[in-house]
């Protein structure tokens, strides 16, 4: 009976707290879900790759589908650009997933690598296209070869012939005279023989801008995972804190007291921002130089957006912690305010997302973090490149801040 009273009890309570049964039936169907809808990948996903065409005339000759620039724009795959070199600046400015630079017998293909899935499909796309190609150049040589050998054969008899015919009026008068040629045309023919051609092999050089063909799966994530932890321990040690200070009463005390709302938003972030700061910085230079995170760029730059990134987290848990009573009600908005942000920063490939899910990765400050941090850590890029990624993380700790002045009016009328 004590035990059945037990249960009733804990059901009873868990009936009423809407939040908790949300997060135990509802969120782990919603996650799934949303995880269903990101893992499809359509099937009308482009990759962009530059042709430097420095074909001569060697191979000009050739029929088009002999052609391996001709086969790569008729690939669906890829949205062919035309370029002249394969230099970083060539590929960071016309947002190039590979150059390939194809001459007579030689495909030079220098990746951006920036993005290991689109490496590998670009790569088998072309290494299918080479076979392809090497097929159609071996088939139009073969067939000119046996053109040539027809034409010749075709002279030949002809000149036989008339051969033949000449000799036999001559052998009215000397019939050695037509054994002679007859047997010179059988020992032409005994000698003559046919050699299919020997076509040169194509041969593919790769080169990579970030990392090489062997990129471990870290460097690969770095941006995501860095930006990511960053985000989630300053939004949960931050969110817990201030949850704290409410349930105390520190909070209360400090509300009714002349001290403004902005003041009191300000005073928070600095403090919590000071060791936010701290952490970003320990998270960082641990990645870089203990763990061997490539970074191309300048690394203030990396230091900078992940700043950012730790100011929203602090934000956001500041602002959920003002409508949480307890610990626990704040861990429940974790699926919310984490797990989405987790799955739009880029940990899966955005570009293959439909539509609607791509406009809701816009929504996510971390798509804005992680996307700036690629292009610096992985492109090399600078400030012109990643100004609006920038901007926009500016606009939404501006917009957070304004956020929780409001929010404590409400707490505060409370």
């Amino acid at each position: 009976m004590r035990i059945q009273a037990i249960i009733k009890r804990i059901l009873l309570q868990r009936k009423g707290d809407k939040r908790s049964l949300a997060l135990l039936f509802v969120a782990p169907l919603l996650i799934l879900s949303l995880m269903y809808l990101l893992l499809q990948v359509p099937s009308n996903v482009n990759y962009r790759v530059g042709i430097d065409n420095q074909t001569t005339e060697t191979t000009k000759h050739l029929p088009a589908d002999a052609q391996l620039v001709t086969q790569l724009k008729k690939n669906d795959k890829l949205t062919i650009v035309k370029v002249e070199n394969s230099k970083r600046q060539t590929l960071n400015d016309k947002n190039l997933d590979a150059v390939i630079t194809v001459q007579d017998h030689k495909i030079d293909v220098t990746y951006t690598n920036t993005d290991t899935g689109k490496t590998q499909v670009i790569s088998s796309v072309l290494n299918g296209l080479v076979q392809l190609t090497q097929g159609k150049r071996t088939q139009a040589q073969i067939q000119k070869t046996v053109e040539n050998a027809v034409e010749q054969a075709q002279t030949a008899t002809q000149k036989a012939t008339q051969e033949l015919i000449d000799a036999a009026i001559k052998a009215g008068a000397n019939p050695q005279v037509l054994q002679n040629t007859l047997k010179k045309q059988a020992s032409s023919a005994e000698n003559s023989s046919f050699e299919l051609p020997k076509v040169q092999a194509m041969s593919i050089e790769s080169h990579y801008l970030y990392g090489t063909s062997k990129l471990n799966p870290f460097d690969n994530l770095a941006p995501v995972l860095v930006s990511f932890f960053v985000f989630f321990f300053v939004f949960l040690i931050s969110g817990i804190s201030l949850v704290n200070e409410r349930t105390s009463g520190t909070l209360t005390r400090m509300l009714v007291t002349p001290v403004k709302r902005s003041e009191i938003v300000a005073g928070y972030t600095v403090a919590y921002g000071f060791l936010a700061v701290v952490q970003t910085l320990l998270v960082l230079v641990w990645a870089k130089y203990v763990l061997q995170m490539k970074v191309v760029g300048h690394f203030g730059w990396v230091i900078l957006i992940n700043l950012l990134i730790a100011m929203i987290a602090l934000m956001i848990g500041l602002l959920l912690s003002a409508v949480s009573k307890t610990e626990f009600q704040f861990i429940q908005f974790v699926p919310i305010a984490i797990v989405p942000q987790f799955l739009f920063s880029g940990i899966i490939n955005v570009d293959t997302m439909s539509q609607p899910l791509q406009w809701l990765a816009h929504l996510m400050p971390l798509y804005y973090a992680v996307d700036a941090l690629v292009k610096v850590v992985k492109q090399g890029m600078g400030f012109s490149q990643i100004s609006f990624d920038l901007g926009v993380l500016f606009a939404i700790v501006l917009l957070l801040y304004m956020l929780n002045v409001v929010a404590l009016k409400a707490l505060r009328r409370t």
